[in-house]
């Protein structure tokens, strides 16, 4: 038990280091000797866990959002969408979140991880909550909800990426409005 309690807390000190470097420089000069330095390990043992600086960003990013995007199934999809969108929003601002971009549009192998290990799972948490709002009446069951993920979540990378610009809160709650406006179920819909 003590091995793993020492794996983990070395783990995360490296993870730590990450984020360090990655606050006073970007992703192309992130290097695995400055990582190591800083977490007081050597680079032999970074390696042992992760063959590639992009590991390295992809695992930071999971560990910094470990528990951001918990949805609340009390609340309506909505609401649900709008609060995840300013989260990612936010996670993608940070400088591990941005790294991460870069990772994804240099490295086809390391996006097609993320998206398994990390997208997919948070998608299909994603369409529980879609089915729970069907089950309660907020919106309408026959939809292409594959399409209208993509159309909640593409807007988001966009601004960042191209315009280099965080959605805010108000952008957000438009595009969350006019994504989920042709499926919404109004009262005239449910007394008639």
């Amino acid at each position: 038990m003590m091995e793993i309690e020492k794996t983990a807390r070395r783990k995360q000190c490296i993870l730590d280091a990450v984020v360090q470097a990655l606050e006073q420089h970007d992703y192309r000069k992130l290097t695995i000797e400055d990582v190591a330095l800083r977490a007081g390990v050597a680079k032999s043992t970074i390696y042992r866990w992760w063959k590639h600086k992009s590991d390295l960003v992809f695992e930071a990013f999971k560990a910094y959002t470990a528990s951001v995007f918990e949805m609340d199934v009390e609340q309506s999809l909505q609401y649900n969408l709008e609060q995840q969108l300013l989260k990612l929003a936010k996670a993608l601002d940070h400088q591990v979140g941005r790294a991460l971009l870069v990772v994804m549009a240099e490295h086809r192998e390391a996006a097609g991880e993320f998206f398994q290990q990390y997208l997919l799972p948070r998608r299909e948490a994603t369409r529980k909550l879609i089915q729970v709002a069907i089950q309660r009446g907020e919106i309408c069951e026959n939809y292409p909800f594959e399409l209208m993920l993509d159309s909640v979540y593409a807007p988001i990378h966009y601004q960042i990426i191209f315009f280099n610009k965080i959605p805010d809160a108000d952008y957000i709650h438009d595009l969350v409005t006019l994504v989920l406006a042709p499926i919404q179920i109004t009262k005239i819909q449910v007394q008639a």
